[in-house]
C-alpha cells in the first residue's frame, strides 16, 4: 500500500469515528433532557427558588408556576418540596429539594395532576395549590 492511500484511509476512518462520537453524545444528551427524571428535578428546583423568593417579598403574593404540571404530584412541607409521579407511593425517582424557612414561617400543600399550580403567601404561610384561571389567564385567589 502506498503512503498516500493509507493517509486517505486514515482520514476517512477518523471522520467516521468523530461522526459516531458526536452522534452518541447528542443522543445521550437528548434522552437525558427529555426524561421525566430531569423534568422532576427541574420542577422541584424551580418551586424551591420560588419559595425563597416569596419569603423575601414583603406582604402577600401569588405566583403561578409557568410550566404545565399535569404529569406530576407536588407535595410541599415545611422544609422540602417533593415531585413524583401520580400513583406511586414510594417513587424511587422522586425529586426532593430542601430549603430553610425563617422562624414562624410555614409551607404546605399538595397538588396532583393539575394544569397550573400557584404558590400563595399570606402572612407567614406559603401554600401550594391549584390556580383558578380568569379570562385573561391571570391567577386569581379562590376568595
Amino acid at each position: 500500500m502506498n503512503k498516500r492511500g493509507s493517509s486517505i484511509m486514515m482520514i476517512i476512518f477518523e471522520l467516521l469515528v468523530v461522526v459516531m462520537v458526536v452522534y452518541l453524545l447528542t443522543s445521550i444528551a437528548h434522552s437525558y433532557a427529555s426524561s421525566t427524571l430531569a423534568a422532576k428535578v427541574q420542577a422541584a428546583e424551580e418551586i424551591s427558588m420560588m419559595i425563597n423568593t416569596l419569603v423575601a417579598l414583603p406582604g402577600d403574593a401569588l405566583i403561578q408556576y409557568p410550566k404545565s404540571s399535569e404529569l406530576f404530584v407536588f407535595t410541599l412541607a415545611n422544609d422540602q418540596i417533593v415531585v413524583h409521579e401520580p400513583g406511586a407511593i414510594t417513587d424511587p425517582t422522586a425529586a426532593y429539594r430542601f430549603f430553610t424557612l425563617p422562624k414562624d414561617y410555614a409551607a404546605e400543600g399538595t397538588v396532583e395532576k393539575k394544569s397550573s399550580i400557584c404558590l400563595e403567601k399570606k402572612g407567614k404561610k406559603i401554600t401550594l395549590r391549584e390556580c383558578v384561571q380568569t379570562q385573561k389567564n391571570e391567577p386569581q385567589s379562590p376568595i
